[in-house]
């Protein structure tokens, strides 16, 4: 595979890891992997600030308080379940 194979991220993959890049828990590579796909994507962009503003809602909604944890992978995976199977019947 050669780099550029690496860099080129699809819609889906940005998509499922939007609130990885919210919560700031991904690395800086991959941090920029997906700004530079949100720079370039207006309809990921768009679907970021979506999520964006939940997650502002919801941290002012609920004081800030932390889900836990096995809500929080629980509600990963069917997000990323739900966004796989969104992107495979298009």
């Amino acid at each position: 595979m050669s780099g550029n194979e690496f860099e080129d991220l699809d819609c889906s993959a940005v998509i499922a890891d939007v609130w990885t890049l919210l919560d700031n828990e991904c690395d800086e590579a991959s941090r920029q992997r997906v700004q530079r796909h949100l720079d370039s994507c207006g309809s990921c962009l768009a679907q970021y600030g979506i999520e964006e503003k939940i997650k502002s809602l919801v941290g002012r909604k609920c004081g800030g308080e932390r889900a836990p944890e096995g809500l929080r992978e629980r509600l990963t995976l069917e997000i990323r379940r739900s966004v796989t199977i969104t992107a495979t019947e298009d």
